[in-house]
């Protein structure tokens, strides 16, 4: 029975109108199921195809048909099929202006309401769908079984096709048909569940079993016609033992979801989990049909498209994993297995990296984005790693739990190394108090081995058919570090250009959008571009899309002045032509933006002959930077390469800081479920421990299928403790060598967390210690105070040293060079890492996230190397006449009244030599106490409980008693390594206050004296009256300003 393409229209139209409606909407889910209750009458006809009408409402779920058109070829169709002349074909091309806020659809709606259609006849959706399938079986890229229904011997022309349809809609219905052939109604959205079950309440279920329209509208069919009554009345079990998956139909996947922490895929899951590495590879859903011969195997991408031909390769590591042809094989007709695909290199014995895939793998016969890749080398091949088995010989085991259907993979699977293996996986019960922190190790170790993630997998069936589903039940939980907290930054990008995309445009729902697509890039000759001025270049890595909360924001603030590519003279851009599928930007930015970028990972992409962040997402945008504050592009290709080829470290100093940074990214995590230690930072335990990291991907042999679990830190801790108190007990490991290497000093204190709240325990003073946190402590709270946190008073530091960061300072930059392999070597452990100090421990600072820290830039000496300086470590000798007079300068502006007075200056290393700093700021304020080394503080007399409240200068000397010196950290905090290891040597050095107390150290930004500096000169200070701007207590204070973290 035909149904018209007019009432699609009027759903279409009516869930539009809802969206932009100001009052009065409706949800899109009670729009739909009106809708479906409207025709039920027709829907519910015997003869009733549910294919077309399916294949209309969800156009992006025919992934087999390609029509190969976009906006701008169906535009030139539509003006020749409707006889548009010159002034009409201007209107229609009205969508490609940026800002115009209209589609493709909006103008062919417009024309035809000024020129209308004389309808005829009415359009079906079956008319529709019978030629859109013509078009697709001429386009070398649909799939096999959509060529070959192309009739022989005849021609195919898409004027002729779409001109008979486009000649007989009308307005409305023609706008939704544009739509429709490009396969995107945004900004309707149609939900598939609402659309299967409005068809009919057991769609759903089907086409999860046989993800097909045609094959599952037909079975739905014919359950009906043998059961003699409408689909409301089926029974959802009995239909779920009859429905069974067929050869040469894809499966339905299962659900995926993103875990955002440890708490959030406990709270998802229960009992049992099997937590499986995620391989960085592509999906493959391959079905053996021993009946078909020597073409017995078919695969299926993750869209759906048969990929058989595509991936031939991969042929022969299946038969001989599955030993077909064989009389030993396990199989007698078939079975459907789910796996992924990925290159194995036999002279390194490693799985390569997911870009070597394009070489191996065409996309419908043609190799994509290979132009700049080497050939594809006789030692590499394609591999398969299985997961799940669905089905072995007609025997369906979809609702079969994964534990059991992981057994009947054991038995199916030979096992060939760099050929065929089963996933390597853990099991943890989800249940039980330790599932916290069993996965959290699990979870760091997979991070420390340099894999991609976790799937965490409930002990479910594949398919939960029963009436009462619990939530997240049968749903696979995907676990990376990228996923959590803010492990995934990079850093700031310049946005130096951007397209215009109509139907992105609509979807935002603004106005004035004249960009939606972003080409971030990095500023190639930074240096040149700082010292001398010369013109930018930059080269363009990625392009990203912005959010609608995002894109408001940029067109309300950013508003850069642009210009076109060809008329551009301020900046120089670099497109490779790998980057956005050859497309250009049509404005250039000559002040380009600042983007915060976090990404998955870096990966080079076709086409290129970079390394650039793969999936990039914008985090942020930066309205108060520039683009001299982003990476330079040697810093990004750097950072790549330290991420894709640090190994594995061999001690377990980084699976424990993963540890604990995991266990803070946790939101509440002192209530989290299941954690009965909690790892923190604060004292030390040095654990000597052999090496027992494998190599990165290790092939079957090397394994049995389970993820090696590190021994846990807190019994690891213990023991370590025990050894402490008692040397005599003998070693904590018994080495296996007489070349045992210790573990690095780790800083670390055991909390012991039942799950009960605990009192917190009482100091010997008979105060309450405070629980020390992660995030950085209130410069007003802190300065007022300078109450110290629960600190142990034997902490050590590692010697381990984070990488450095970026500054601008020309000085250091002149010797970067020279030192920047050396700091690669001690850096790039904390590429991985994060920092130890910034746990909840007696140090509050800001690390850097897991892609964060920045390759070298000014050359800082490693802590067992550390020379003093002679011009400032030490206080020049007071035998210097020049230096007498030094130490009686004072301000130029307040005089005794300046705010620096009596301040002690303890400055980090990158920092130390700039001229305009320790000459030109400080000689104006007459400051000459300023130190690298914290000797110097040792040996000056420890200040009172008071020390960072301001004291009127002329009440102390009258009082006859020396001035104290208030003790403040200067810094580059752009620079997280050097702010790090500035955090470790004050606490290192264990200052104490006069009482015997740990001293704090407030440290800030060096640029606060440039902004004390300006406010001082045009305000002079008063003795006795110290202004709200200077005063370091205040909340308006410049100080507050710049305050990095308490130390």
């Amino acid at each position: 029975m035909p149904f018209r393409f007019a009432y699609v229209c009027d759903l279409l139209q009516r869930l539009d109108d809802n969206q932009r409606a100001r009052s009065g909407q409706r949800s899109s889910s009670s729009i739909v199921d009106q809708w479906f209750l409207s025709h039920r009458g027709l829907l519910a006809r015997d003869d009733f195809n549910a294919s077309p009408l399916l294949s209309t409402l969800l156009p992006e779920k025919r992934s087999d048909r390609v029509y190969f058109i976009q906006s701008k070829s169906l535009s030139r169709v539509i003006g020749r099929c409707l006889g548009l002349g010159l002034s009409r074909k201007k209107e229609l091309e009205r969508w490609q202006e940026p800002g115009s806020g209209v589609g493709l659809g909006d103008c062919v709606e417009r024309i035809l309401t000024s020129t209308p259609n004389a309808c005829d006849e009415d359009v079906t959706v079956e008319q529709i769908d019978s030629a859109l399938h013509r078009i697709a079986s001429t386009c070398h890229f649909s799939s096999p079984a959509v060529r070959a229904s192309r009739p022989s011997g005849g021609s195919i022309d898409r004027l002729l096709e779409l001109g008979g349809l486009y000649r007989r809609v009308s307005a409305r219905d023609g706008k939704w048909l544009t739509r429709l052939i490009l396969k995107n109604f945004e900004p309707v959205i149609l939900e598939p569940t609402a659309i299967y079950r409005g068809l009919h309440p057991l769609l759903p279920v089907i086409l999860k079993v046989q993800d097909d329209f045609a094959v599952a509208g037909r079975f739905l069919q014919d359950h009906v016609r043998r059961r003699g009554v409408t689909g409301a009345d089926l029974n959802r079990d009995d239909l779920a033992l009859s429905l069974k998956p067929r050869l040469g139909v894809k499966v339905g996947r299962q659900t995926w979801v993103k875990g955002r922490s440890i708490k959030h895929c406990l709270d998802m899951s229960r009992g049992r989990i099997s937590c499986e590495e995620k391989m960085d590879g592509e999906y493959c859903q391959i079905h053996i049909d021993l009946s078909k011969g020597r073409n017995c195997i078919q695969i299926f991408s993750k869209s759906g498209k048969d990929s058989t031909r595509d991936r031939a390769a991969l042929q022969d590591a299946i038969r001989r994993s599955l030993k077909i042809g064989d009389r030993s094989c396990p199989i007698k007709h078939g079975c459907i297995l789910e796996g992924e695909l990925l290159v194995y290199d036999d002279n390194e014995g490693r799985i390569l990296e997911f870009e070597k895939i394009r070489k191996h793998v065409s996309r419908s016969g043609v190799f994509l984005g290979t132009e700049q890749d080497s050939q594809a080398h006789p030692h590499e091949h394609l591999m398969i790693v299985y997961f799940d088995v669905l089905m072995i010989d007609d025997e369906s085991l979809l609702g079969i739990r994964q534990s059991q259907r992981f057994k009947r993979l054991q038995k199916l699977i030979t096992c060939v190394p760099g050929r065929s293996q089963l996933v390597r996986r853990h099991i943890i019960d989800g249940d039980k108090r330790s599932a916290a922190s069993d996965l959290r190790r699990v979870f760091a170790q997979c991070i420390t081995e340099r894999r991609e993630g976790l799937v965490l997998k409930a002990d479910d069936p594949y398919f939960d058919f029963s009436t009462k589903q619990r939530p997240y039940g049968s749903c696979c939980i995907k676990l990376k570090k990228e996923y959590v907290g803010s492990f995934g930054d990079v850093g700031d990008f310049a946005v130096v250009g951007a397209r215009y995309e109509a139907g992105k445009a609509k979807a935002y729902g603004l106005q004035n959008v004249k960009w939606t697509h972003f080409y971030i890039g990095c500023l190639e000759n930074k240096d040149e571009v700082e010292r001398w001025h010369r013109k930018p270049r930059f080269v363009v890595t990625n392009v990203v899309e912005l959010n609608a909360t995002q894109m408001e924001s940029f067109i309300m603030h950013a508003n850069p002045r642009f210009t076109t590519e060809d008329e551009n003279e301020s900046i120089i851009v670099k497109i490779a032509p790998g980057i956005d599928n050859g497309n250009r930007p049509s404005a250039t930015f000559t002040d380009p933006p600042v983007f915060d970028i976090r990404c998955f990972n870096f990966h080079r992409e076709g086409n290129t002959d970079f390394l650039a962040p793969r999936f990039p997402m914008v985090n942020k945008i930066h309205f108060d930077r520039t683009y001299l504050d982003v990476l330079s592009f040697q810093e990004l290709q750097d950072m790549a390469k330290l991420e894709k080829e640090m190994p594995p470290q061999a001690d377990s100093q980084e699976l424990l800081g993963w540890i604990a940074a995991l266990e803070q990214a946790d939101p509440h995590h002192a209530q989290l479920r299941g954690a009965s230690q909690t790892t923190t930072v604060s004292a030390i335990s040095t654990v000597s421990t052999p090496s027992s990291v494998r190599s990165s991907r290790p092939s079957q042999a090397e394994h049995d299928n389970a993820l090696p679990v590190p021994e846990s830190p807190v019994a690891a801790l213990r023991r370590a403790q025990a050894a402490e108190l008692n040397p005599a007990a003998g070693p904590l490991t018994p080495p296996r060598s007489s070349a045992l290497m210790p573990m690095p000093d780790i800083a670390i204190q055991i909390v012991q967390d039942t799950g009960v709240p605990q009192k917190r325990p009482a100091e010997s003073e008979g105060k309450t210690a405070r629980r020390p946190k992660a995030r950085r402590v209130p410069l007003t709270n802190t300065l007022r105070s300078q109450s110290p946190v629960r600190s142990p008073s034997n902490s050590q530091v590692s010697s381990r040293e984070a990488l450095g960061d970026i500054t601008h300072s020309s000085q250091s930059r002149d010797n970067a060079a020279s030192a920047a392999q050396s700091r690669r070597r001690d850096g790039v452990h904390s590429f991985y890492m994060p920092s130890l100090e910034n746990r909840p421990s007696t140090i509050h600072l800001s690390t850097s996230p897991s892609f964060r820290t920045a390759p070298e830039s000014c050359p800082e000496p490693f802590a067992t190397e550390r020379q003093p300086s002679k011009s400032l470590d030490q206080p020049p000798p007071a035998t210097s006449a020049q230096d007498t007079d030094r130490r009686t300068e004072k301000c130029i502006y307040s005089g005794d009244a300046c705010p620096l007075r009596n301040m002690s200056f303890l400055l980090a290393p990158c920092i130390a030599s700039m001229p305009w700093l320790t000459e030109d700021l400080f000689s104006v304020h007459g400051i000459t106490d300023f130190t690298t080394s914290l000797d110097h503080w040792k040996s000056m007399e420890p200040p009172s409980s008071g020390a960072a409240t301001y004291t009127s200068h002329t009440q102390q000397d009258a009082q006859g008693k020396p001035p104290k010196r208030r003790k403040f950290a200067l810094v580059e905090s752009r620079r997280k390594g050097a702010v790090d290891r500035l955090f470790q040597d004050i606490q290192a050095a264990q200052l104490r206050r006069r009482n015997g107390k740990r001293e704090w150290i407030p440290v800030f930004d060096w640029k606060v004296m440039e902004e004390l500096t300006k406010e001082e000169e045009k305000h002079h200070c008063v003795a006795g009256q110290l202004e709200e701007r200077f005063d370091s207590r205040s909340k308006r204070s410049i100080w507050n300003k710049h305050w990095v973290g308490l130390a």
